[in-house]
This record gives structure tokens, sequence and C-alpha cells, in this order.
């Protein structure tokens, strides 16, 4: 069985709004680009989710890299990264006395809003490095994603240091390429082709060095954790396709699309917990629907619309059918309990 089987893989959602900002200047219907890259339409307002699959993120990349070529694709991530992402991403780090103490707190965080992703520093043949691990190399997001992850290291080194530092050496999964030589700032570097992982090489004096502190008020929202000590299929599946489901009714052949899963393969998962897909999503609706219910300024014909229901009548008769109370008397019974 592979690891796409065994796991769904959940990023933050403001990593996801990252990405979502760079889809948006592309000149094209918004709703589409969204659709493309399967990311929930309400994305941009008050919702009620923290995390999203992974594959809203490489779904993403495959988009932008079909509107860009990969030397505007690189101009785009830097510009991004050093403008957007960046602050608000180091604004999280403690104080502390070395700029490795802060690589090692990168670990920590890339770990809390991105749980499939390993970047840590590690000492070498004599020389520090701050790696990236990433499985998928096969695939077709990779490329633009290790580019990615290549000037978020070196920005988050430049960040914390403030100067505009260049790596001598910065190793890379990918086969040779002319886009590495050509990414902005990234002059006179030696690349080194298909290794295991992506690494830049830092001088000790960096390490050694004692880091810019941006403080612990830079940024009252720190970054929590997205999934449990140890998730199950079933919880990591749950956290993935809520999101999803104020879209309306959600096909399986939909959500294996988003969760870049074959059809066969989430439906046996799913079996395995002795579940069936279509009984699932509908306990899920309607989780979020009785949620929706309990806020008072909705209207429920809002609600209605909001998960499918095309008509009031065809909604009031399935919610009786569950709860033995049509959605109007159930929010007066929430109301009476309230008094």
């Amino acid at each position: 069985m592979t690891s796409a089987e065994q796991h769904i893989n959940l990023v933050r959602l403001d990593d996801v709004k990252f990405f979502v900002d760079l889809l948006m200047q592309i000149d094209a219907d918004a709703y589409q680009l969204l659709r493309q890259a399967t990311i929930p339409n309400d994305i941009n307002s008050a919702n009620n989710y923290d995390c999203l699959p992974e594959s809203a993120v490489l779904n993403a990349l495959e988009v932008l890299g079909s509107h860009y070529t990969k030397d505007e694709l690189g101009i785009i991530f830097w510009e991004g990264i050093r403008n957007s992402y960046m602050p608000t991403f180091v604004s999280q780090l403690s104080e502390h006395e070395s700029v490795l103490d802060a690589c090692h707190e990168l670990t920590e965080l890339v770990q809390l809003s991105s749980p499939n992703a390993k970047v840590y520093p590690t000492f070498v043949a004599g020389s520090w490095w701050l790696v990236r691990e990433k499985l998928g190399h096969k695939e077709s997001w990779y490329q633009d994603a290790e580019v990615f992850s290549v000037l978020f290291m070196v920005e988050f080194i430049r960040s914390i240091t403030q100067t505009t530092w260049n790596p001598e050496q910065i190793a890379l999964v990918s086969e040779h390429s002319d886009l590495y030589n050509s990414l902005p700032t990234l002059h006179n570097v030696t690349f080194i082709y298909q290794r295991t992982a992506t690494a830049i090489k830092i001088p000790e004096s960096i390490m050694e060095r004692r880091p810019h502190f941006y403080g612990e008020s830079s940024n009252p929202n720190p970054i929590k954790p997205i999934l449990f000590n140890k998730p199950t299929f079933m919880d990591t599946f749950r956290l993935a396709i809520s999101p999803y489901l104020s879209m309306g009714k959600l096909p399986v052949k939909v959500a294996a699309e988003i969760l870049r899963m074959n059809v066969r393969t989430l439906q046996r998962r799913l079996a395995k917990e002795g579940l069936v897909y279509k009984e699932l999503i509908e306990d899920m609706t309607f989780e979020l629907i009785v949620d929706a219910i309990t806020e008072p300024q909705e209207s429920l014909t809002t609600i209605a619309n909001k998960f499918g229901y095309s008509d009031a009548a065809h909604f009031t008769r399935a919610f009786k059918r569950r709860y033995n109370l049509t959605p109007s008397a159930f929010r007066k019974s929430l109301t009476k309990g309230r008094e």
C-alpha cells in the first residue's frame, strides 16, 4: 500500500491562502481557478475550518505552472515569500542566541504548519546545511515546489540575519535544469542535482550569528498544531473534507479528486473503518447544518441552499427524517434551552 493510501496530508489554511493570493494574480476567472486547484470558494470569507488537504497546495502549484513560465514563477514565488509570507512566518520565532537555534525552531514551525514536510539543520562533511525532505519527486508539481522551498530557506536566513546573503551551494532533488540558474537573487551559486534531499549550504559564521529578534508581540496568533498526536485516517479525512461540504452535495468522485486519491482507494479505506462514503458525508454534513442552525443570524433558506438543497421543503423533509423536528422547531428548541 502506498503512502497516499495510508495518509491524508493537511496544511494550514493561512498557507493555502498565500497560494490563493498568487492564483488571483492570474488574469482569468477566479472561480474557475479555485475549482482547478480544488480550493473551497469561501476560503477568503469567514469560515470555521483551520486546515485543508495538502492537495489544495499541490493543485495550486500545477495551476500556477500552467499559466506562467518557470522563470516567471520563480519571480512570483520570490516576491511573495519576501514581501508577504516570510515576515509573517519569522514573527513566530522566539528569541535565540544563534541562527542555528532559530533553524531548530524552524523545524518545529514547519512541522506544525505542514506535518508532511521536514526542514532541519544538519552538519555534514564539515559544513552546515539547511535541509528539506519531501516525498513525490516524480510528481508534476515537485519541481515548482522545490523552487519554492529553495527560495523560502534562503529568504529565511536572509530575514533573520538582515543580510543579502547568498549560499555557495544548493543541493536539489530535481534533475539538471537551466531554471535554477535564473532564479531571482541566486547568482554565482553552484547547484548540485539529483540529490536525496533539497539543501542549502550555510557557513558556520552565519550559523553562529545572533539572529534578528522579532519579539513575542510581533504575532498575536502563533501557529497551532493541525494534527492529533496519533492521527487516524478518519481524523484527517474529516478535517480535509469538511471545508468542502458547504459547497453542496459532494460526490465521491469529487472528494477523491480533492484528495488526489483513486475513488476505489478512498472507498476501500473507508470500508476498513466500517463506513460507507455516502452515509459518512451525510453525517458530516448534518453536523455542520446543526452548527449553522445554532447561529440565529443565518436564515434557514440560506442554510438549505448552502448545503446543496434545491428548496426549503426538501431540506425540511431531510432534516425532520433525521431529527424528528423541522429545522425551525429545532432552532426554537435551542433558543428555549438558552432561556
